[in-house]
């Protein structure tokens, strides 16, 4: 997994947490962001805008990859390191 887009996505992670008011586990590559995490779909929402940002693309806007796909930090992580 490329360090750089880890490192991104759980500094984005733990804004839009901070800004939902969420209190944050552990973050491990298998730390789930609905269950674990305690992000609603609007947080997630929020979540995928700050990384378009962050990023400057949205990698969901492909047909190979799919928000349903994505349970954990890896998955989300493997999705940005893939398109990037």
């Amino acid at each position: 997994m490329n360090d750089a887009v880890q490192d991104t996505i759980v500094k984005t992670i733990r804004a839009v947490a901070a800004q939902r008011g969420l209190n944050l586990p552990p973050l491990t590559g298998s730390t789930e962001i609905v269950d674990e995490m305690g992000f609603t779909s609007l947080s997630v929402a929020a979540l995928i805008a700050s990384l378009e940002e962050a990023f400057g693309f949205d990698p969901f806007q492909r047909d190979d990859v799919t928000i349903a796909d994505i349970r954990t930090l890896a998955d989300l992580c493997g999705v940005y390191a893939r398109v990037a």
